[in-house]
């Protein structure tokens, strides 16, 4: 899979059954030591200050033509 698929997909949190997206651009942050993807980047909201959020790419769990599955607890609330 390209980069540039990972565009326009809708996220889902299997903790929690959330829904986020879809974003029109989503980044990576990747460790150049091991060559691995670290974590998505999500686009904040607004304007100015927005802030992103970060997946850790260990908690995705499936992507799919349109899906990215993640289970995230702590936004979750825990569980």
């Amino acid at each position: 899979m390209r980069w540039s698929e990972l565009a326009g997909k809708e996220l889902v949190n299997l903790a929690d059954g959330s829904k986020k997206g879809p974003f029109p651009k989503l980044d990576l942050v990747i460790d150049p030591e091991a060559g691995r993807v670290v974590m998505l980047l999500l686009p904040g909201k607004g304007y100015l200050f927005r802030k992103e959020e970060e997946i850790p790419w260990a908690a995705v769990k499936k992507i799919s033509a349109d899906l990215i599955l993640y289970e995230d607890k702590v936004s979750a609330g825990g569980k």
